[in-house]
């Protein structure tokens, strides 16, 4: 495994992944999952009045799912802060996905009332799903299957 000196004067292998870069990436994986499962739990409570009671566990859900994305989002930023090379480039990716879903939400919010049949989310699903799919490689491959 190959050295690399960095601006601090340590020595640190170059294939090194912070604490920071796995956070970050269990976080947006777990906020996938929970957001996922927390759909499709209040979709069931909203299709049966008979399961009500699951309405409460979906919000609960979708409150884990925001923490989880913000867990995922600070773990992007001390990534980004803390690693080098691809490492850093896959926390990069990670760090687009919500300001990609902003630009959408944006671009969703002003263009619902002109062109309601806009393909948005799956647009923004395929974006997201991209740029989740090659970050997490970017940091979990080990180095000698990448190309930095």
């Amino acid at each position: 495994m190959s050295t690399r000196r960095v601006a601090t004067g340590d020595r640190r292998p170059s294939g090194f992944r912070s604490g920071a870069a796995w956070i970050a990436v269990i976080g947006w994986w777990a906020a996938v999952a929970l957001g996922i499962i927390a759909v499709v739990v209040l979709n069931s409570s909203l299709a049966d009045e008979t399961r009500l009671g699951l309405q409460s566990v979906g919000i609960w859900l979708a409150g884990f799912t925001a923490l989880a994305a913000l867990t995922g989002w600070v773990g992007s930023i001390g990534s980004v802060m803390k690693d080098i090379g691809r490492i850093r480039v896959g926390a990069l990716f990670l760090l687009a996905v919500p300001l990609i879903s902003l630009v959408f939400g944006i671009v969703a919010v002003s263009s619902t009332i002109v062109r309601p049949t806009d393909p948005l989310l799956m647009l923004w699903v395929i974006i997201c799903a991209l740029l989740l799919g090659a970050g997490t490689l970017l940091i979990v491959l080990p180095e000698h299957l990448g190309i930095w």
